[in-house]
């Protein structure tokens, strides 16, 4: 097994754990911020599925397939805790987004995740090769699991 395979392992074991933690919190807790003054399951799922859905452009993939989700969960803990899309609606748009980030991924060679992302220059990049598609989505790895421990508090 490589590198890459372990990599992409890991991606695809994050959405397959955060599948199986939509469908475990309740209708009631959804909604319900976890702690006082701060996110709801609902904000926090929106926030990753908006988070993911960037990286379609950012990876050089595509155009956002759900460009709404920036101004409903792109913002400050504990702020703006409603208007949020429906358990259903979130989990729908999340395994759109996840389909479509899988395909790219999977016919992806190893050269293909050591090119820059789009937010950073041919000469940015030059002196910066780390700043490349495979460690954004390691960085994302990271941030849907910090995101899903904060889920786990969800009585």
């Amino acid at each position: 097994m490589t590198t890459l395979q372990i990599c992409l392992l890991q991606w695809d074991a994050l959405n397959k754990r955060m599948l199986k933690t939509i469908d475990s919190i309740s209708e009631e807790n959804f909604n319900k911020p976890i702690v006082e003054g701060g996110n709801s399951p609902s904000w926090i799922i929106g926030h990753l599925v908006e988070a993911d859905d960037a990286l379609l452009e950012l990876l050089g993939i595509g155009k956002r397939l759900f460009p709404d989700l920036t101004k409903i969960y792109h913002h400050e803990r504990g702020t703006n805790q409603t208007g949020h899309l429906t358990k259903q609606e979130i989990l729908q748009r999340f395994k759109s987004v996840f389909e479509a980030l899988d395909k790219a991924f999977k016919s992806w060679s190893e050269a293909d995740w050591l090119m820059r992302h789009t937010a950073v220059s041919e000469e940015e990049f030059k002196k910066e090769p780390h700043r490349n598609r495979l460690n954004v989505m390691l960085s994302r790895v990271s941030h849907k699991a910090s995101h899903l421990g904060q889920i786990a508090l969800v009585k």
